[in-house]
């Protein structure tokens, strides 16, 4: 390498014309030269003897960017054509239509420069190299993830050669080169390889070569504890309304607030009292928890502390992500003992102070390079946090953990794909995730874990038997995660019918119930002590749900994201009654190859959503022991909001077309709206400070699938003045 202190110390003797190109050009890859030279350069200015000398520094970081220029050209060449040889094959005229394809059918999810967004995943670019340029993947199974699952909203809808371009525009934004072969269902058999010479030296983002295994510590400032000890367990079980510590407020996951400075005389006063907006186009569905006047909401990987009263925030903690996950979402935290807990997309849990939002601990739970993800929220209870995955769409074994809320240690793990299938048939599938929250039985000390989808989702010729515990709810031990049992709403799963939300655990009558609702479209009360069934009701419509799917394919109702979602029933003890929002939205499954890919959607076919304009919802009002319909209300847009019922007889909810919603609980009749100007799919909290009563509500979901894009904004109510 040339040395280039030595030039500018020794003045003219050797001047800008004697120093070609050529030689600086010599073992030029990167940019990191230029900049080691451009550091000299800044570090001598101040001793340079003449003007001559100066220009001749300038010079050479001209020259070196020049040459960097060249290098690279050079090399981006040379590696496209090695790639090219590896049996790489594609015509330009085919990247040409697969662009044009891709801004009109996949850049909303996937980005303009195919990076992925908080809705898609990258399919170019670092993340996209370090998953499949890496010599072990092939041409065909890129091509077969491209051709069952794009578009997402309407899978499978484009040509066979139509799909063909969308993958050569792929393999061109990656490096690759167009050559004289087109590809073709006979081509697809290369080995996908690295693209450029550099790619050994970049670091692998999916990779943790320093960490533990998946739930362990990786950060610990235990030795500094949390500033605060509350809430603590005695402020956990108080029932008195003033705060809201869990994403469903208590621990049986009703939702209930025995507040009644709000009620149905009064609720038409309501008005908006401040607004915090965190400033991020992003999924939010969080359910703001509060105590002592400090609301607490997470977006995807930021968390905010706000002032309750005034919307004025108290401090914000970022997380920096180390891999890009299918989908970037989290619920909401969990409050215990000083510490906020949440979890973040690509696989860590959380333990912020609640004080300052300073980490104290960082335990990495799962590895989203393998398709796993997280986006629930954690609840905390004797000094455990728990905690599920998602991702069962994906291939993933899905699992519940109990960690140590102090240090963030593993305490147990919940296996939620059952080894054997109990004796009830061939145990080869997986999935079962959790994509919501948990609810407590304190008095028996058993946690109520809502279990997802099995995987493939469409393809059951591989899985008979029931598919355990997919598709169900289990009461497991707090203290041990032994299951106590279990009930499966969806056996054997074909249309994605996930039981994604907590079920809302009552006594009535003298009775325990456990209610639950679900995607496959219905409400189902059990007997806690008898574990029977009562009682289902339906809460979206059915067509063609107990039809097989073909390859033909057949319209079903309701389709994967119908029915109930992650918000599932609220139960108030005032009125008897359990209150739930559905979604009607149908759609086409087909059934195909089940090709299982590590880090990819396991699907076993596709599905193609009805167009959005055919969807509505409903929220409905349930006799909670007999699962009669009270009353109901038709909305023109799905309903996925939590609902929050009151000592005051109010309902609180919201829509997708972004209006917060006061119910009267008994009749249905719509007492109050305020259109936020986003969609608002997730909770409604509300809370005491200072003697008055305020409702929090998070507005501005951005997603794809629903429509929605606005900022993630939280609106505080309350009564005015007298």
């Amino acid at each position: 390498m040339i040395d280039f202190q030595k030039i500018f110390h020794d003045g003219g003797e050797r001047s800008l014309a004697v120093v070609p190109i050529t030689e600086l050009a010599q073992g030029v890859h990167n940019k990191k030269w230029c900049g080691e030279l451009a550091a000299i350069v800044d570090s001598v200015i101040s001793a340079l003897p003449t003007r001559a000398v100066f220009q001749l520094g300038l010079g050479l970081l001209l020259n070196c960017q020049v040459a960097v220029a060249v290098n690279q050209s050079t090399d981006s060449v040379a590696s496209a054509q090695s790639a090219a040889s590896h049996g790489v094959e594609f015509l330009e005229e085919q990247v040409s239509r697969g662009r044009d394809i891709y801004k009109r059918e996949c850049l909303s999810c996937h980005g303009p420069t195919l990076r992925g967004t908080t809705a898609g995943t990258a399919l170019a670019g670092r993340e996209f190299e370090n998953q499949w340029l890496t010599g072990q993947r092939k041409l065909d199974d890129l091509h077969y993830l491209i051709a069952t699952l794009m578009p997402y909203l309407n899978q499978g809808s484009l040509s066979a050669k139509e799909y063909f371009d969308v993958t050569a525009y792929v393999l061109s934004e990656n490096g690759y080169i167009p050559g004289r072969t087109a590809l073709t269902a006979d081509t697809l058999d290369a080995v996908l390889r690295p693209t450029r010479d550099e790619a050994e030296e970049l670091p692998d983002a999916t990779v943790k070569t320093d960490a533990p295994e998946p739930g362990q510590p990786l950060t610990s400032n235990t030795h500094r504890p949390s500033l605060t000890d509350r809430p603590n367990d005695s402020d956990m079980l108080a029932d008195d309304g003033e705060n809201w510590l869990r994403y469903n407020n208590d621990y049986e996951g009703r939702r209930f607030s025995p507040l009644t400075q709000i009620n149905v005389q009064n609720v038409s006063r309501l008005a908006p009292v401040c607004v915090f907006q965190a400033g991020e186009i992003a999924q939010f569905s969080a359910s703001p928890v509060i105590f002592e006047g400090t609301l607490y909401v997470t977006t995807g990987y930021n968390t905010y502390a706000v002032d309750a009263r005034t919307c004025e925030k108290k401090w914000q903690h970022v997380y920096q992500s180390d891999s890009l996950t299918p989908v970037t979402v989290a619920r909401g935290a969990a409050l215990y003992r000083g510490k906020v807990f949440r979890v973040t997309p690509d696989g860590h849990l959380l333990a912020l102070d609640a004080k300052t939002g300073e980490l104290l601990w960082d335990t990495w739970m799962s590895d989203a390079s393998k398709g796993y993800w997280l986006s629930a929220a954690p609840i905390a209870y004797q000094d455990r946090v728990f905690i599920g995955e998602a991702g069962a769409d994906w291939g993933v074994d899905g699992h519940i953990y109990a960690f140590d809320a102090n240090t963030g240690k593993t305490l147990w793990v919940f296996d939620t794909v059952l080894s054997d299938d109990a004796g009830h048939g061939s145990a080869n599938y997986s999935g079962g995730s959790t994509w919501s929250s948990f609810s407590i039985d304190v008095k028996a000390n058993l946690l109520y874990a809502p279990i997802g989808n099995v995987s493939p989702d469409f393809n059951d010729s591989s899985r008979p038997g029931a598919n355990l515990y997919t598709n169900s709810v289990v009461a497991l031990a707090a203290d041990s995660g032994k299951i106590a049992w279990w009930a499966q709403q969806v056996p054997r799963d074909v249309h994605d019918w996930d039981t994604a939300a907590a079920p809302a655990l009552y006594e009535q009558s003298g009775k325990k119930y456990s209610a639950v609702a679900g995607k496959a479209g219905w409400l189902y009360i059990y007997d806690r002590d008898s574990h029977a069934l009562v009682t289902k009701s339906e809460i979206s419509s059915h067509k063609n749900a107990e039809l097989p799917i073909t390859p033909e394919g057949v319209h079903v109702c309701p389709g994967i994201m119908g029915g109930s979602l992650w918000n599932g029933p609220a139960y108030s003890p005032a009125s008897g009654m359990l209150f739930v929002n559905s979604t009607e939205w149908c759609g086409t499954f087909k059934v195909a190859e089940a090709r299982r890919i590590e880090g990819s959607a396991y699907y076993g076919g596709n599905h193609a959503f009805d167009e959005f304009e055919s969807t509505s919802g409903w929220t409905r009002a349930f006799d909670a022991e007999d699962g009669k319909q009270i009353w109901a209300i038709k909305t023109k847009r799905p309903m996925l909001a939590g609902l929050t019922p009151t000592g005051g007889g109010v309902l609180f909810t919201g829509d997708l077309s972004g209006y917060f919603l006061a119910i009267d609980a008994k009749t249905g009749k719509i007492l109050y709206r305020f259109n936020t100007g986003g969609a608002i799919i997730g909770g409604v909290s509300t809370y005491m400070v200072g003697g008055k009563q305020y409702v929090a509500a998070t507005s501005g979901n951005s997603a794809v699938w629903w429509h929605t894009n606005s900022a993630a904004t939280v609106f505080i109510f309350s009564l005015p003045p007298d």
